[in-house]
Formats: structure tokens, sequence, C-alpha cells
């Protein structure tokens, strides 16, 4: 089969052409532009030869709140609980027994889940961090400080009973 003259003629152009750019000859580097003719030397007025003058920016602290101060209020009664017993409300938790020894008394703590624990005077339990400031024969009191409504610490006691009173 033979390949029409029309054909032949543009791919001939072609590969001459890809053989040409093919070669090892360097490529010229482009011309550098030149310098622009030496004139006249314009003056500027003396206020814009002058060097304009930086303002230093000084932070000012007042009447703004400290961008690293926790959003996560802290203090009395406000925090992450540290033991298991302050997790729940003096409400919730129930004495279930006292007992008495050398270095002092110690009472059995209930809480919701029917799990016990000992606890001693000074032992921290409740929401608002109370601590156990007398455990007596029935008794276990616990001394509790608070933020009121006016964001005042207030402080209570509270008293932990083993056996109710009963009526009769």
């Amino acid at each position: 089969m033979r390949t029409p003259k029309r054909v032949v003629a543009p791919l001939t152009v072609a590969l001459g052409l890809l053989a040409g750019a093919c070669s090892d000859d360097p490529v010229p580097a482009p011309a550098k532009p030149r310098p622009p003719a030496a004139g006249p030397k314009l003056a500027l007025a003396p206020e814009l030869e002058a060097e304009p003058e930086v303002a230093l920016y000084r932070y000012d602290p007042t009447d703004k709140r400290d961008p690293f101060k926790s959003f996560v209020r802290t203090g009395p009664g406000v925090g992450l609980p540290g033991t298991p017993l302050e997790q729940f409300d003096l409400t919730q938790l129930k004495v279930t027994g006292i007992v008495w020894a050398n270095d002092g008394p110690r009472a059995l703590i209930k809480d919701p889940a029917g799990k016990g624990y000992i606890v001693l005077v000074g032992t921290v339990m409740g929401k608002n961090k109370g601590r156990v400031v007398e455990i007596g024969d029935n008794i276990v009191m616990v001394k509790e400080t608070y933020v009121d409504a006016l964001n005042r610490a207030a402080t209570k006691n509270v008293e932990l009973r083993l056996r109710e009173a009963q009526g009769g």
C-alpha cells in the first residue's frame, strides 16, 4: 500500500524540526536590559526624604480579661472530683457502720451503687468537698463549704446518722 504524498511531506518537515531541536548546541542566553541613561536627578521635598516614624505598640491589659485564664471556674465546691466519694452529694451517701479503734474512729459510708468506703476525720467527701470533722457513736459530722447565690463562700455542718430516730 502506498502512502499519499500529501501525508509524507508534512511528516518529513516535522521530523526535521524535531531532530534539530534535539541537538547539543547551547541555548543562547537572553539579552540583558540596558541600564537607563543617566539624566538629571530629581530632588524630593524635605518632608518626603525623611523616613516615616513607626509608632511602637504597647499592650495595655487594663479592662481586658486574661487570655490564659481558664474558663472553668475553680474555688470552694467547684472542680473535678478527686475521690469516688466526691462524685456524690452528701444526701446520697449513707452511714452503715462506725468502728472505734486505738488510732481513732472510722465510719463505713455506702454510695448509691452499694459500694462501701472507710472514712476518717479529715476525709474529703461530697460534691462541695466537705471534710469529716467528727465521728461520734452514731453520727458522722461533715463540714461543707459552698458558694451561695451572691457568690459568697458559706459553710454548713451536715449530719450523717447511722440510725434514723424512731418515733414511739
